[in-house]
């Protein structure tokens, strides 16, 4: 276990008196930060089968080659400690069409956002709460 942060201090002067400044956050949440964001990667990381499996199994066109349906993927993209993002594509060529045309018809990507959306939100929440919970202090 680590050890408590010393509390950085600032002492003033006011017409009021003598003012203590005690700022124990900032250093807390420079520690904190690592946990969350480990947390959330993992989040990510954790959606992103269910996300390509989610496409593959609920795609609503009839295939002919099965080429588009196995051309669906989904991707963790992230920067440590700045952006996580999953992204969800198709590798065909034609895979917009699928999407746009036809009103969204055929769509897939649209409709995986909706269904996983929540329970990729529930994960990070818990990801975030296990990281402060973890954070001694």
């Amino acid at each position: 276990m680590g050890t408590k942060p010393k509390a950085r201090s600032k002492l003033m002067a006011s017409k009021r008196g003598t003012v203590f400044d005690f700022d124990t956050l900032t250093p807390n949440m420079k520690r904190l930060l690592p946990y969350i964001d480990a947390g959330v990667s993992l989040a990510f990381d954790v959606m992103e089968p269910r996300a390509e499996s989610h496409m593959r199994q609920n795609a609503p066109w009839t295939d002919r080659t099965g080429n588009a349906r196995n051309g669906l993927m989904a991707k963790h993209e992230f920067t440590p400690m700045v952006k996580h993002e999953l992204v969800l594509y198709h590798t065909m060529p034609y895979g917009f069409w699928l999407e746009v045309r036809w009103s969204g018809r055929y769509a897939i990507i649209g409709p995986t956002m909706l269904e996983i959306g929540p329970e990729l939100t529930r994960n990070i929440t818990v990801a975030v709460n296990a990281a402060i919970r973890r954070l001694p202090g």
